[in-house]
């Protein structure tokens, strides 16, 4: 039940605080029991929300005997006003709508609610209740669609037309979101595309009759649908056209007084450039969204209630203005949505900035890390029963249905802000911290109870590349090898873009490991190859992809092997594809690459410019296993023009470095003869 019809009937019956102290005995008037039971059952119903923080009620440390107890007793003093006395027909609406949404918040009791709802819409319709029957209608769709999904969906499109022909535009706009979101459940490809023609209506409408507000919500979540249907780059050229009608009503007064929009505007926008990897838009798109973060605004509500003004409809024709469809201070009609409190969408900021500086983490003070902490710190103090700082535990604003989504949503981004912030780790090769990190993130997904598959394929592969930067080789080789990372899996080519490039990456480590003809599966190395011919497209729209699949290509034996000629255009092409992603990593593995296959043996400022080079960015990448050997090649270098003294400084330096390393990587050198530790 949402807070709006909470206080509609709260607005058609008086609470138990109203009710004045009893006068004398002689004077004492009947009493009004249906007046004390609807207060009663509200009482019981804020008793049952009231017992305990947020994450008391989800983990379930509070009583939940007594809160079902405390709802049940709610529910009964509802359903005896309903059957023992003769109401108003307009209280009676009300009761009807209040004890149908408890019965669906609170229970599995859908036919009850569905007969509720049925009886008080024919009320309505014969009273001619428009707000209180499209609010009923509103709650019956969600109810119906808990058993059939398309019957809720046919109901909803007579619902629509209805109100069309009235010409409640504030209800079309309304009954057409919720389609948009119960279609978006669904996620079949023929949904999403209705979702799409549901939004497409909503523009069509609110562009016609002037409504901006609508127009921006509508066109920032249809860049969305385009975001997350795929990550092709025809989807986000779609997703920021619609982006471009949103951005062009935001200076609108409409728009420019409801700070949500713009900062969703600026997460799509900012999400657009991550997914296009253009790291010099990408932090340009961070600072915008960062600065709308920072904006004060006393229109965003604490709870996340977000009301966009709907201008262009008579509010004559909405006579009462409560509940989905309800009147602000100046009388103007909203649409209610509920979306994520500030402090959640802070989070989010966090997360999306973390992504946006990783590839200048080390050069950057380690500012991607910090706010990845931030985060899970942020998510860490609002799960406190005794928060830092001293805040107060966040209470139960809604019954456990309404709650614990809200609560396993914000554990599944803790999850992400985990994961990237080891992923950070991994790449400036902190390995100890990277492990510790792991577990954490290991523990927060296993308290989801949700089956997260996309999470879980993340999980997976971090554990795969954690053991591989530590030595661990075949524990590493059996995790990427996993069917779930196959390319040759028929079920990868219906798979998300995601789960495509994890599969891509585990080969290209599976390539790695091998790729020495001493390792026992040497033999599966042209099968591996080959197995990435049929995903070259998908290769080709990542420049980190494209840079790693060449230094693939250039440094694994095959049975045609390279000319010297053809070595020399696929290292080119790393270096020329790393460069635009600022990849530090790949930039200085392609240049060691280079000096030990050009130049090795070679006496020349060249020579020496290319190994200074790549010794540079595997200091400034904080790789400490790069930075051992870029100072082998270095020192190599200038002994061959006779710097001996300079020269077994500098590898001085490198088997110092190198002795820091993993003990797994540290022997695995030893045994192949890569790292002299002397």
């Amino acid at each position: 039940m949402v807070p709006s019809q909470q206080r509609q009937l709260s607005q058609a019956v008086p609470s138990a605080k109203q009710v004045e102290l009893a006068p004398p005995a002689s004077q004492l008037p009947p009493v009004d029991y249906q007046v004390l039971l609807l207060s009663l059952a509200e009482d019981y119903l804020a008793a049952a929300h009231g017992q305990g923080s947020l994450r008391a009620l989800v983990e379930r440390e509070i009583d939940m005997r007594q809160y079902y107890k405390l709802v049940a007793t709610g529910l009964s003093c509802l359903e005896v006003v309903l059957k023992r006395f003769k109401l108003k027909p307009d209280i009676e609406a009300a009761v009807r709508l209040r004890y149908a949404s408890v019965l669906y918040d609170e229970t599995q009791n859908m036919r009850e609610a569905e007969q509720t709802l049925s009886e008080g819409i024919k009320l309505c319709d014969r009273y001619r209740f428009f707000d209180l029957k499209y609010n009923m209608e509103h709650l019956l769709a969600r109810v119906l669609f808990e058993g059939s999904s398309r019957a809720s969906l046919k109901f909803l499109d007579g619902v629509i037309g209805d109100a069309e022909a009235y010409q409640h535009t504030a209800w079309v706009y309304g009954l057409r979101f919720l389609k948009l979101s119960l279609l978006l459940k669904l996620s079949s490809h023929q949904d999403i595309l209705s979702a799409l023609t549901q939004l497409r209506s909503i523009t069509a409408v609110a562009g016609r009759l002037g409504d901006k507000a609508v127009l921006a919500i509508a066109s920032t979540i249809e860049a969305l649908i385009h975001l997350r249907d795929s990550g092709s780059a025809e989807s986000i050229e779609q997703a920021q056209r619609a982006l471009a009608t949103a951005r062009s009503v935001q200076l609108s007064p409409q728009v420019g007084c409801i700070p949500q929009i713009v900062v969703l505007t600026d997460i799509v926008d900012l999400s657009c450039s991550l997914q296009q990897r253009d790291t010099s838009e990408a932090l340009k798109k961070m600072q915008a969204m960062q600065n709308s973060l920072e904006s004060k605004s006393e229109t965003w509500h604490q709870d996340g209630l977000l009301l966009i003004p709907v201008h262009s409809q008579d509010v004559s024709k909405t006579p009462n203005g409560t509940g989905i469809v309800q009147k602000d201070s100046q009388g103007t009609l909203c649409i209610m949505f509920h979306w994520a409190p500030r402090k959640d969408i802070y989070v989010l900021g966090y997360l999306l900035s973390g992504i946006a500086t990783a590839h200048k983490n080390t050069t950057d003070s380690l500012k991607s890390e910090q706010m990845l902490k931030e985060g899970i710190r942020c998510l860490d103090n609002e799960f406190e029963d005794r928060p830092k700082d001293g805040e107060k535990p966040e209470s139960i604003l809604g019954s456990i249905s309404t709650v614990t989504p809200r609560h396993y949503w914000r554990q599944n981004l803790k999850c992400f802000l985990q994961m990237h912030l080891v992923f950070a780790l991994c790449t400036r090769t902190a390995w100890t911290a990277a492990h510790e990190r792991f577990l954490e993130l290991q523990n927060t997904a296993a308290s989801i109870p949700e089956d997260l598959e996309m999470l879980d394929l993340l999980i997976q592969y971090l554990d795969g590349v954690i053991n591989q930067g530590t030595g661990h080789l075949d524990i590493a080789l059996s995790i990427f090898q996993r069917p779930c990372f196959s390319l040759v899996s028929r079920t990868i080519l219906s798979s998300s873009s995601t789960h495509l490039d994890l599969a891509i990456l585990s080969t290209f480590n599976s390539i790695l490991i091998i790729r020495d003809p001493s390792h026992s599966s040497h033999h599966l190395l042209p099968t591996l190859l080959s197995s990435l011919d049929p995903h070259l497209r998908r290769i080709k729209m990542s420049k980190s992809l494209i840079s790693a699949y060449n230094l693939i290509l250039a440094t694994s034996p095959n049975p045609t092997t390279p000319t010297i000629i053809k070595t020399k255009q696929y290292l080119q092409t790393s270096l020329s594809a790393a460069k635009p992603t600022a990849n530090n990593q790949l930039l200085c593995i392609t240049l060691s690459l280079m000096s030990y296959k050009f130049f090795k043996g070679v006496v020349g400022e060249q020579s020496e410019k290319s190994a200074r080079a790549s010794e540079n960015l595997a200091r400034k990448g904080s790789d400490a296993l790069w930075r051992s050997v870029s100072a082998g090649v270095v020192g190599e270098t200038l002994e061959l023009t006779g710097r001996i003294e300079e020269a077994e400084k500098v590898r001085k330096i490198g088997r110092e470095i190198a002795r820091g390393l993993p003990e797994g990587v540290v022997r695995w050198e030893e045994e192949s003869g890569d790292v002299d530790m002397r």
